[in-house]
């Protein structure tokens, strides 16, 4: 079910932070803070933390520490969740209303097909995970994700099997629908949509063409038809954006710690902020 979140403030000047794959448990576990060089008066002063997937494995059991933490560094009331694949490891897929009373009782909001006004910005949020179809053929993107993904080895369904790529394929046409829909809906100010999955086949990033469609779909005509101010992703921990239309599509992947330079958190968290 959809929601829309407002950022009750005053003030004139309004400001998001949205962070993707920040896989919080790996970085703890490599005995290094990945927000440990964020200004405090920088994170006190945001109207909204958005996290755009990946926050880290194993919900139930590991977000309660993580977003308690997030929600006390950003104040209450703030703090967003977008589901990527990696919160469903060790949990399941459709039971996204344990996820939702988790982020409640830290102080957060599950932002799954959420719609969060701030200022004059409307941010339009959801996993999206993929249409296999980047190559043309969604049955051959399929088989190859089930090969290569860990997603569909990790990931149960209610009925207690793995869950499989066509699965999250009708999640795809559920969300992009969701989108289309909230799209056409007139804002007068900036619209930003947020997905965890890449929406350009450019920015697929992964070397191999059978993993490329579990990280990307083709959705240039999309983004042309509705020309959003922004569409900001991750999921591929590859940094880096194209153009389509006027709309900047922008990877605001944070990365695991191996993938991240020390002292260079800062630069890359700020891919993500909009003011």
């Amino acid at each position: 079910m959809p929601f829309t979140y407002y950022a009750l403030t005053d003030r004139i000047t309004m400001s998001t932070l949205i962070i993707a794959d920040p896989h919080l448990d790996v970085w703890a576990a490599a005995g290094r803070d990945p927000l440990a060089g964020l200004d405090a008066a920088i994170l006190a002063d945001l109207d909204a933390l958005i996290i755009a997937g990946d926050l880290s494995n194993d919900p139930v059991q590991l977000w309660p520490r993580h977003l308690e933490r997030l929600a006390h560094l950003v104040g209450p009331g703030k703090l967003h969740i977008i589901p990527g694949n990696h919160d469903y490891y060790g949990h399941v897929l459709d039971d996204e209303d344990t996820l939702a009373e988790i982020c409640i009782s830290a102080g957060g909001r599950l932002a799954q097909k959420s719609e969060i006004i701030v200022g004059r910005d409307r941010v339009l949020c959801c996993t999206l995970w993929t249409d296999f179809a980047l190559h043309g053929d969604a049955l051959i993107g399929e088989m190859g994700a089930q090969k290569w993904m860990n997603d569909y080895k990790q990931i149960r369904g209610r009925d207690d099997r793995m869950i499989s790529p066509g699965d999250t394929a009708a999640i795809h046409r559920d969300h992009l629908s969701w989108l289309g829909k909230a799209l056409e809906r007139p804002f007068r100010g900036r619209t930003i949509v947020v997905t965890h999955h890449a929406p350009h086949p450019a920015l697929a990033a992964s070397q191999d063409a059978c993993a490329q469609p579990a990280y990307a779909s083709d959705l240039i005509g999309f983004i042309h038809r509705y020309q959003p101010d922004a569409w900001l992703f991750g999921h591929t921990h590859h940094r880096s954006e194209a153009m389509v239309g006027n709309t900047v599509v922008r990877n605001v992947s944070f990365g695991y710690p191996w993938e991240v330079p020390p002292g260079t958190e800062v630069e890359i968290l700020q891919r993500g902020l909009i003011s």
